[in-house]
């Protein structure tokens, strides 16, 4: 199954919309929720988002310098202020970016699906919502965590085998562990709130320790 790069940044740019169009709809209360991102509010993830989705690589580059030391403190810092605009203003500036196309360089646009799949369900997740995927748009990003899943997220899933069953994708050697794309996509992201819905005898084996907190950009 092959994606090229036009149908990754439509979907791309269908997730931020959605998310926008859900945000203008958030309570304060909502808005205030620990998201599944250690330490930071639903608010907070919606602002790095916006961050991304508005950033190009020179504005990144700022934004890191005067940030930092570190690329994800300084990521942490702009979204919690960020976080902190009017909901309105988040979701007019998410969907007014939609189309924006930054990604760390020489990654693929896979990454920046990845990115607005993950953070949207960080913070949906915590106030009880679900949203439907189409399984076979999310084959690009889990191919590509699993080439970068020690760097990014700091965890291997080797010696099990990863099976989808709403999408034709299957890899690794060993006990399997199955279940829908998107909650195998979270378990390579670090988040196990998605554990409930796979199964299979190597479930054991990578349920173990804790949420890594927010998802940043690989280093690049």
């Amino acid at each position: 199954m092959s994606t090229n790069a036009a149908e990754v940044w439509h979907h791309v740019r269908e997730v931020r919309l959605d998310l926008a169009h859900r945000v203008e709809r958030f309570d304060e209360e909502q808005a205030a929720t620990p998201s599944l991102c250690e330490g930071w509010r639903v608010r907070d993830v919606v602002g790095h988002l916006v961050h991304l989705a508005e950033a190009s690589q020179l504005s990144m580059a700022g934004d890191v310098a005067r940030n930092g030391p570190s690329p994800q403190r300084a990521l942490g810092r702009v979204a919690i202020r960020l976080g902190d605009r009017p909901l309105d203003e988040l979701a007019s500036r998410l969907r007014a970016a939609a189309d924006g196309r930054f990604r760390v360089a020489g990654l693929p646009p896979a990454t920046v699906l990845g990115e607005v799949v993950v953070h949207r369900e960080d913070a949906l997740r915590p106030l009880g919502t679900t949203v439907d995927v189409d399984p076979a748009s999310l084959v690009p990003v889990l191919d590509l965590y699993l080439r970068i899943g020690w760097i990014a997220f700091g965890r291997s899933l080797r010696g099990v085998t990863l099976a989808a069953t709403d999408v034709s994708w299957r890899t690794g050697s060993g006990p399997v562990v199955e279940g829908p794309a998107l909650e195998l996509l979270l378990l390579l992201a670090g988040r196990r709130a998605g554990l409930g819905d796979l199964g299979g005898a190597g479930l054991g084996l990578v349920g173990g320790g804790p949420d890594p907190g927010p998802v940043v950009d690989p280093p690049g």
